[in-house]
């Protein structure tokens, strides 16, 4: 077998499709285009975040009504560039591994590695957002606490529509199967089919989606769970994920498959992020 049969093209096709449907914090922020041509792992990236306008006042007869312009504030965020490849023999070709090739598993694992990558990126810059909530228990958060830490943060500003969703660590999911507000019909925010998951969703509190991430939700030093409440528009990334590439070793009979993907993420809006863990300070 002179020429590999692998393009790059169809492989990097099948990641992108993989990673759909893998994305838990990834699905809660917003694509923000791919980076500048010219960036490289290491640089500065300037993301904006923009305040809110002023409260109206009083109109005085004769004065001019003053203007107010959005006041911008800029959070400088490092690019990230992270790389991996795999070999794949003339010998694997027809291997199966619970009914799917060698060649399946393993773009099933780039992909997987793809979204945890920014996945984790993400979750380093969720926990320092300013807005943050204690609660009693380092594994466990109540229906109270995150209808207090939801007044709390948002104050009256609670639409359910207004959020993208809350997180939780596994550990914090046990809880919510056997909490009232969550599971129980005759609560009228309670949604029919809580409890199951599907596509790492285990339902709705008070309609916001429950996501169950372990991704960067555990704080090993301290052992305990960090929850974020994550309202629509309040996270973003922006990557640049090019074709992989792919290097025939004929001495070893297998291809070489190279993957890179380069991102910035960030806090977009400080006030739409609540972090609620044991340890605030």
């Amino acid at each position: 077998m002179a020429n590999t049969l692998l393009k790059s093209e169809v492989i990097t096709q099948m990641i992108n499709e993989q990673m759909k449907g893998k994305e838990k914090l990834m699905a809660l922020a917003g694509d923000m285009g791919n980076l500048p041509n010219g960036v490289q792992a290491g640089d500065t990236f300037s993301i904006v975040k923009v305040a809110h306008l002023g409260e109206m006042v009083d109109l005085v007869k004769g004065q001019s009504i003053a203007l107010e312009d959005l006041q911008t504030t800029k959070s400088t965020e490092t690019i990230e560039h992270k790389a991996k490849g795999f070999q794949l023999y003339d010998i694997e070709r027809e291997t199966t591994i619970g009914g799917k090739s060698i060649l399946d598993k393993k773009i099933e694992d780039m992909a997987d590695i793809r979204v945890r990558a920014i996945e984790k990126s993400l979750g380093d810059k969720l926990v320092k957002a300013p807005l943050k909530y204690a609660v009693a228990d380092a594994s466990v958060v109540t229906a109270i606490e995150i209808n207090t830490a939801l007044q709390t943060a948002f104050g009256d500003a609670q639409d359910t529509d207004e959020f993208a969703g809350i997180v939780v660590n596994s550990r914090v999911a046990t809880g919510f199967y056997a909490m009232p507000e969550f599971v129980k019909a005759d609560f009228t925010f309670t949604k029919d089919g809580n409890g199951v998951v599907r596509g790492g969703v285990i339902g709705t509190f008070r309609g916001i989606p429950v996501i169950m991430s372990d991704v960067t939700t555990y704080d090993t030093s301290k052992s305990e769970c960090i929850t974020y409440i994550i309202k629509k528009g309040a996270l973003g990334y922006k990557k640049v994920a090019g074709e992989v590439e792919i290097s025939r070793v004929a001495s070893k009979k297998c291809d070489e498959v190279y993957d890179d993907l380069m991102f910035v993420t960030g806090v977009i809006d400080d006030t739409g992020v609540v972090v609620i863990r044991k340890t605030i300070a």
